[in-house]
């Protein structure tokens, strides 16, 4: 039975929405180093003290190619990070027009200056830029003076309130550890936001002309500052929640972190607090010397990008995108490398030399790709082969417990995505 698989990287790359993007190129890439692991038995190879520590030695012969291309699959695809660690971040600031990310505290002017080429480059890095764009990066007018700079992962520039948001993420409520949790709060994170609002240092020089936070901010018309450690999910796939985070998280050290700010903050004559609520990890201050509102908190699933994008958007939404490519590819890379290591040969190497052979393949192929693996063109090339070729299909490269039509189309569709 064939089963037609939903594949983003069969799909016309032109034709995707930036969400869809930010999947595709790390995607593809791994597909294109599955696609060499199922044709090549040199791809991957094990060192001689991996052999010993991983069993390779010692495995049952019945099993010893199936275990070898299981470990080989399976740990290339774990060190590939492939913009896993970026993606939810990405996500983030693709969904909404005035998100940015990678918001580093001396590149506030160009930020502010560049809404449009920040994010660009947040979500494309710089090598997505025109020359033209890597120019304007390159000869930004504004100086930085702070001897202390800090970053955090995603923020908002909202004209029509006058703020900026800022977020430091977490997946989830235990993601980070004690320690890591505890540091966004103190001296790593928004304990450097804090000390620069109370001294009011001079951070910027633009024309000989020298700005502190808050001058900054008032001079391109920001009236309010909000920071906030954003808690995305709880242990399973729900929206996080506060009492969540004491469950099962590190509400606590978060916490001891807050209970450290609120110490600083009280310890200056230039900064009060106006408003707190320390069960909730929120507070909101006052600056003598600036009419600069700051609010500094922790903030729990939709509550993040409520605060981001000044309207209802469930973080659930984040993980809409669902696409068969890596566990479909990966579990057929698995069983076609095993059969490579066993017999020399396997699926995926016996088609790609009937393509060699065979012209009115190489066109139902490409019709296939250029239809983005529709179903009508994919029966049609499975019973082409299995119709001209059932032999070249041994049952000895077919993996044990497989529909030979089936897992053909499988293997097809997965050359597809490495391949279009």
């Amino acid at each position: 039975m064939i089963t037609k698989r939903n594949l983003l990287c069969v799909k016309a790359k032109e034709n995707l929405d930036l969400g869809q993007i930010l999947l595709y190129e790390p995607y593809k890439n791994i597909l294109i180093n599955f696609k060499e692991l199922c044709i090549n038995v040199n791809a991957k190879d094990f060192d001689p003290v991996a052999k010993v520590y991983d069993g390779l030695l010692s495995v049952p012969s019945e099993i010893k190619e199936y275990y070898e291309a299981l470990l080989g699959v399976t740990s290339y695809y774990h060190h590939s990070q492939g913009g896993r660690g970026k993606y939810i971040e990405k996500k983030i600031a693709s969904s909404f027009e005035n998100c940015s990310l990678d918001i580093v505290l001396s590149k506030f002017p160009f930020w502010l200056e560049n809404p449009v080429l920040h994010k660009k480059k947040g979500i494309f890095t710089q090598q997505g830029l025109s020359s033209y764009e890597k120019k304007i990066l390159r000869t930004i007018e504004w100086d930085w003076l702070g001897d202390r700079d800090v970053s955090t992962d995603v923020g908002s520039i909202i004209q029509n309130e006058k703020v900026m948001v800022l977020v430091e993420l977490k997946n989830r409520v235990d993601t980070g550890g004690t320690a890591g949790r505890r540091e966004i709060w103190t001296s790593e994170k928004f304990g450097i936001f804090v000390e620069y609002l109370k001294s009011n240092k001079k951070l910027f020089r633009k024309n000989n002309k020298e700005f502190s936070l808050a001058e900054l901010l008032e001079s391109f018309g920001i009236e309010n500052l909000e920071i906030y450690i954003g808690i995305l999910f709880d242990t399973g796939d729900n929206p996080a929640t506060i009492q969540s985070d004491k469950t099962n998280g590190f509400y606590f050290s978060s916490k001891q972190g807050f209970e450290y700010l609120q110490n600083l903050v009280k310890q200056s004559s230039t900064i009060k607090i106006i408003n707190e609520d320390t069960e909730n990890l929120q507070m909101e201050l006052n600056l003598s010397y600036s009419s600069l509102k700051v609010k500094i908190g922790a903030l729990y699933g939709n509550d993040i990008t409520l605060k981001l994008f000044r309207k209802s958007f469930p973080v659930s939404d984040l993980l809409l995108l669902r696409y068969d490519d890596i566990w479909l590819s990966q579990l057929i890379t698995i069983d076609e490398r095993a059969v490579l290591l066993k017999h020399q040969k396997n699926f995926t190497t016996t088609f790609l030399g009937l393509l060699n052979r065979d012209r009115n393949l190489r066109i139902k192929y490409n019709a296939l790709i250029n239809s983005e693996c529709g179903e009508t063109e994919l029966n049609t090339i499975v019973s082409y082969l299995l119709d001209k070729y059932t032999s070249s299909f041994e049952d000895r490269i077919l993996p044990a417990g497989k529909n030979k039509d089936g897992y053909l189309a499988d293997v097809i569709q997965v050359l597809c995505a490495a391949e279009a």
